[in-house]
């Protein structure tokens, strides 16, 4: 129970740079603040999003495989990654609202976003380490803790320091102090809550040495005069993230453009929507074993969901249609996490996972490019409604997917 707790410590503290740094706060800051206009800078963030995820999806086997190789080397990486995260997130503090502090920011953001998605493989990887009994139990725990951390950290800091027109320490609003002090804030919450799992915590890795070449290994893990049952695997997740993060990439654009919602509804809608996310993770992990049902069922709910969104009309359809999406997506993610980990060897998680974040990154910018082409040529609801059709193709591929669960 103490590595359980522990690691689902970790999901609260690193839960602040999805959720703040990439999403509610940093982005909006910078492209509202620091680059030369919106258009410009949310193009900007947006590509250095998708070179940072092409960059660590190519790395990420590469690493996990360095992890595998080297006793305690999981842990020892993971330290690694998740300090390089943290203290990027401290260095926004020191990016001025000025365009003179673009490259800053940006190559700030990179080494945040690679280095975050680096130490969340490796966390993934210690899952069986951290939870032997019932993954899926350890798996919704640790996915349920970071929902209600992000929400958490996100109201404490909207009441503290964003909102009020005194702030709690009373810093100065002059070049944006109060909201680049957020990012200290932000980087000690991670720095607290990784502290159980990252030194209080021993993972059952010894040192696995292996002479057979990475993109060797690739090759036989995913084809083998076809697609391996991991490569079925590893193919639906790609398809149905890649759908996931149309949604989730879209959703508040579609509330504001479409809907009509202020940012502070959307912000509301967030926060109810990350709760409804950590009761689905703990209740699916309380009540629920077998995974690939969990994935199959999960689907097709949020596909029903996602054409509901699509033809929404009113505030309070859209908002009850997103809480009730994330209450099947954050379960559907903490499933796929606990069936790569039972068909991935003890020995080997390091890599296996290390493959499940190039399935979840390299083809993650095309779903967001054929949407947006969409909403160009005929609308938001369509491009939105795209989704819909990489989620059902990833549920077609998951059946095809042999599986017990362990």
């Amino acid at each position: 129970m103490k590595k359980l707790l522990a690691f689902s410590f970790y999901d609260v503290g690193n839960s602040v740079f999805p959720m703040i740094v990439l999403g509610a706060l940093t982005s909006s800051y910078f492209v509202n603040q620091v680059a030369d206009n919106p258009q410009t800078g949310t193009a900007l963030w947006q590509l250095t999003i998708g070179i940072a995820g092409i960059l660590i999806a190519l790395l990420m086997p590469y690493i996990g495989t360095l992890a595998d190789s080297v006793k305690n080397g999981r842990l020892t990486l993971l330290r690694l990654f998740t300090v390089i995260c943290i203290g990027s997130i401290a260095l926004f503090w020191f990016v001025l609202p000025s365009s003179n502090y673009i490259i800053l920011a940006l190559v700030i953001f990179l080494i945040g976003s690679m280095s975050y998605e680096a130490s969340n493989g490796l966390y993934n990887a210690s899952l069986k380490s951290c939870s032997t009994s019932n993954l899926t139990f350890g798996s919704g725990m640790g996915f349920g803790s970071g929902y209600l951390g992000g929400v958490i950290i996100l109201v404490i800091l909207l009441q503290t320091f964003i909102l009020p027109e005194q702030n709690l320490l009373n810093i100065p609003t002059e070049g944006q102090a109060h909201l680049r002090f957020v990012h200290i804030i932000l980087a000690l919450w991670f720095l607290i809550f990784s502290i159980p799992l990252l030194f209080l915590c021993k993972f059952n890795n010894t040192n696995f040495e292996s002479k057979t070449k990475v993109a060797t290994k690739i090759k036989d893990l995913i084809w083998n005069k076809g697609l391996t049952n991991t490569g079925r695997f590893l193919f639906a997740r790609m398809l149905y993230a890649d759908g996931l993060v149309i949604v989730t990439t879209g959703i508040g654009i579609f509330g504001t453009s479409v809907i009509g919602l202020s940012i502070k509804e959307i912000l509301l809608a967030a926060i109810l929507a990350n709760i409804s996310g950590a009761i689905g993770c703990y209740l699916y992990g309380i009540f629920f074993k077998n995974d690939k049902k969990i994935i199959l069922y999960n689907l097709l709910f949020l596909i029903v969901v996602v054409i509901g969104i699509s033809i929404s009309q009113t505030p309070l359809q859209f908002i009850s249609l997103a809480i009730i999406g994330t209450f099947f997506s954050g379960p559907l993610q903490s499933s796929s996490r606990v069936v790569m980990a039972n068909l991935t060897p003890d020995n080997t998680q390091g890599f296996g996972f290390g493959m499940f974040t190039l399935s979840g990154k390299i083809t993650a910018f095309v779903g967001p490019i054929l949407a947006g082409l969409l909403t160009f040529l005929i609308s938001q609801r369509v491009g939105f409604g795209f989704s819909i059709v990489l989620l059902l193709l990833g549920f077609f591929l998951m059946i095809k997917v042999n599986y017990k669960d362990t």
